[in-house]
């Protein structure tokens, strides 16, 4: 982090701590797409010529792919924010000058972060409702609602966390922008 202040120690061991429990669920999103497109694509092909080679079909495709691109989508939000690949309009970003732009930064994770915990708060709340009511999908596999809203629960949390700890980390000066996205003019 080429223009970050000098940590106390501890201070980095916290931030890989913290990148660690934001990372891995983005590997394990990047897993689930791949798993996703054979899960799909076997059974688009069984479907087409199991009747004639044997193949058996799951017949809730639509049901899990759903679930599993639920997964992928929000668990991998937090991945997105902490190595900057969120897509980020910042056309004016070049020509501010650096507290402006730290100043910028900061309001957009602090807003990400507030968005992301509302939304992961009414999707807890929907989930303590379901699993007092237990509801289930009306589909197949009889699936209990709380399970997939538990999963959108889990990665808008992680997104929330992920957007606060890189606005402290901005504001403490543990981090930049240059160092988190590159130069920016």
């Amino acid at each position: 982090m080429s223009e970050a202040r000098p940590s106390a120690p501890g201070v980095s061991a916290l931030a890989r701590v913290a990148d660690v429990a934001f990372i891995w669920p983005g590997y394990l999103a990047g897993a689930v797409y791949i798993l996703l497109a054979f899960f799909v694509t076997y059974d688009v092909l069984a479907r087409k010529w199991g009747v004639y080679v044997g193949l058996p079909t799951t017949r809730v495709t639509d049901e899990i792919s759903g679930y599993m691109l639920a997964l992928a989508a929000t668990w991998g939000f937090a991945f997105a924010l902490r190595t900057g690949a969120h897509v980020r309009v910042d056309v004016l970003f070049p020509y501010m000058a650096r507290r402006v732009r730290t100043c910028v930064d900061v309001l957009a994770q602090l807003l990400m972060a507030v968005f992301s915990a509302l939304v992961a708060w009414k999707i807890w709340a929907l989930v303590v409702d379901s699993m007092q009511s237990d509801m289930r999908s009306s589909t197949y596999l009889l699936t209990p609602l709380y399970i997939p809203q538990g999963i959108l629960g889990v990665g808008f949390s992680l997104l929330a966390l992920a957007s606060a700890f890189t606005a402290i980390a901005i504001l403490a000066g543990w981090e930049t922008d240059e160092a988190r996205l590159g130069p920016q003019g």
